[in-house]
């Protein structure tokens, strides 16, 4: 599937605590996902049977997604979200959002777009902080794409770029969703302030450096100015050359 950036901008899912009596047997069992990823399903399987609730489903899951089995491990946070939720111990939220990111994995942009509904929605009565309710509508915001609602995307991305201004790539998504919109005032105006975030970090990834430069090539370039088109991709190439948005930008230069 096609994402706004050339990376996915998540990661593998960290653990949720589980509840405190189940602690032990809980760290056991996530001990093992990266060590013996077979031995780790089968002992979560195994004490899921046994009526091991959350923690269980949950250490299920984190075998799955570390096994790659992307679709399977999405049912697993799923059911790990529902039973959270009915014990209201706390995890809800967490388990949804993880689910997501497992969803988005399997190619299943509705799953994460229902997931990080319910995570947004507060799931198990949790209040979100503006971060990480932002970081969320910048991820179901990808999913709304994928599933082509350009419209609900970039009301999310104005949220969380609202909610929580220095979201990770919250600004750039919006200038790159806004350009292929059509709308290039918007475009620009959130490239600069993309650039702006970035120029203000004591240190910078030189390829978010590249991805910001590439958009800013990209959006130049649609509305004619080529000069700063060339300029912004050459600096992308040099940022990050070996980057998914530094070799863009080298294709778009030699096709200038």
């Amino acid at each position: 599937m096609k994402y706004l950036l050339p990376l996915l901008i998540i990661a593998a899912p960290a653990a949720a605590a589980p509840l405190a009596g189940d602690r032990a047997r809980y760290d056991a069992c996530v001990g093992l996902v990266k060590v013996d990823t077979a031995r780790a399903i089968e002992t979560a399987q195994a004490w899921r049977i046994e009526g091991g609730g959350v923690g269980a489903r949950h250490c299920l899951a984190l075998a799955q997604f570390q096994r790659q089995d992307y679709a399977v491990a999405l049912k697993s946070y799923e059911a790990a979200a529902q039973l959270s939720e009915t014990a209201k111990d706390g995890q809800a939220v967490a388990l949804w959002n993880q689910g997501a990111e497992a969803a988005l994995l399997a190619g299943q942009p509705e799953a994460a777009v229902r997931f990080l509904s319910n995570a947004i929605a507060g799931a198990g009565g949790i209040s979100l902080s503006p971060g990480a309710e932002a970081a969320m509508r910048v991820t179901r915001a990808e999913a709304l794409v994928d599933l082509k609602h350009p419209a609900d995307a970039a009301a999310d991305l104005d949220a969380a770029t609202k909610l929580y201004p220095d979201v990770r790539y919250g600004w750039l998504l919006k200038a790159t969703l806004a350009r292929r919109m059509g709308d290039l005032v918007t475009a620009e105006a959130a490239i600069l302030e993309a650039a702006k975030r970035l120029e203000a970090k004591a240190d910078v990834d030189p390829s978010d450096e590249a991805d910001v430069q590439l958009e800013a090539g990209n959006i130049a370039a649609a509305q004619g100015k080529d000069q700063l088109a060339r300029a912004a991709w050459l600096a992308a190439a040099r940022a990050a050359p070996d980057s998914p948005a530094g070799k863009a930008a080298n294709t778009a230069l030699i096709g200038d």
